[in-house]
């Protein structure tokens, strides 16, 4: 197998790999063999191996795993329209919540944010603690809380 050259963009990931030297190509490691280009990486302004001694099939399964890893760690986000949000009020809850914000400034912080938001994420800590004070404040149960959470 001729020698490897890698090219690789200015956040460090592999933009090509020849096998001759060309003009911004960095040699690749010493015993590289493959041309799968996710093996490689940019430390020290040299292009190393990632997985020495791995072939790359599995390569590719380590790195399936992490990405796997990666969606099952991440936090859930359940991003909805303010509407959609609004509707899952009833009536009676809307209005005892807007009565409210008239003598109690937290409600109705909670609301003015409400109205300049762009969406409600529903995981977020600000909207879980701003539904957790309407509860404090005897404007909703902590039942509806995780209904309207849900």
């Amino acid at each position: 197998m001729p020698k490897l050259y890698i090219a690789f963009h200015d956040n460090g990931v592999v933009c090509d790999i020849a096998t001759e030297a060309l003009e911004g190509y960095l040699p690749a490691p010493s015993k590289a063999t493959s041309t799968l280009a996710l093996r490689y990486a940019l430390q020290d302004g040299k292009a190393v191996d990632r997985f020495p001694g791995k072939t790359d099939e599995e390569v590719l399964a380590l790195i399936a795993s992490e990405q796997a890893a990666q969606v099952v760690a991440a936090p859930s986000q359940k991003v909805i329209t303010k509407l959609a949000f609004m509707n899952r009020f009833t009536m009676e809850e809307l209005a005892a919540i807007y009565t409210a914000a008239k003598t109690e400034v937290m409600v109705e912080v909670f609301l003015d944010k409400l109205k300049i938001a762009e969406e409600v994420n529903l995981a977020d800590a600000q909207t879980i603690g701003g539904l957790q004070a309407l509860a404090a404040s005897g404007l909703l149960t902590e039942a509806r809380v995780q209904e309207v959470l849900q």
